[in-house]
């Protein structure tokens, strides 16, 4: 994966997730995680190689099937991106509308699931009057209410303390007992460590087995 004529990104980088499998990205700033990530969810093609979403060669959907497949897919992104002009409570409730889910059920799930991350005081606030981690709360709480097949999270305790970094990853492991494959790509090899999750570590764009060598998983 190359960028115009920029250096290549990602190479020969190869590897099956099991689904309601759990795995740690992981890898320095500028390892080639975040750009991984957006191949996965459909945000970026690649320049070479092929990519399987279910069962599914991506190259050979219809462009009219790819929000169907998009909603498949939770994504905590970097940059949280809600929408400023909704409040707490609609920007988590969103994938749940687009879905067709009924009021009353998007009325009674999405105030417990704030209340859990922290936020139950919150609901009716706009994203601007909350802090960088209120806020990165707020989009995994998006990311999750639609219990996806796939959730793929970028840094998503990057602007917590760590009390509130486990308290998220239990969610994630919640999530993942009920059927979702989960991927997230940290830097916090720390926190990683606490868990025994499998490890893809990513260097200079490849993938490094334990020793040090490149590795397909």
């Amino acid at each position: 994966m190359r960028f115009r004529d920029g250096p290549t990104v990602l190479e020969e980088v190869s590897f099956f997730l099991q689904s309601g499998s759990f795995h740690f990205l992981t890898g320095p700033s500028g390892a080639g995680k975040s750009t991984l990530l957006k191949i996965i969810y459909l945000g970026l093609k690649p320049t070479s190689g092929r990519v399987r979403l279910f069962d599914r060669d991506v190259a050979g959907i219809a462009r009219a099937e790819l929000p169907a497949l998009r909603r498949k897919i939770g994504v905590v992104f970097q940059d949280f991106r809600l929408l400023g002009h909704l409040s707490v409570l609609d920007n988590v409730a969103l994938p749940l509308r687009i879905a067709g889910a009924k009021e009353a059920l998007i009325r009674r799930h999405v105030p417990e699931l704030l209340d859990w991350v922290g936020l139950g005081e919150h609901v009716n606030a706009l994203p601007a009057t909350l802090s960088g981690g209120q806020q990165q709360r707020v989009a995994i709480a998006r990311a999750v209410i639609g219990r996806p097949k796939l959730l793929l999270a970028d840094e998503p305790t990057g602007n917590v303390d760590d009390q509130i970094a486990m308290r998220l990853l239990y969610l994630f492991e919640e999530l993942n007992r009920m059927g979702t494959t989960v991927m997230i790509a940290t830097h916090n090899q720390g926190l990683v460590d606490r868990f025994s999750y499998p490890q893809l570590h990513l260097r200079g764009g490849r993938l490094i087995g334990p020793g040090g060598d490149s590795a397909a998983a």
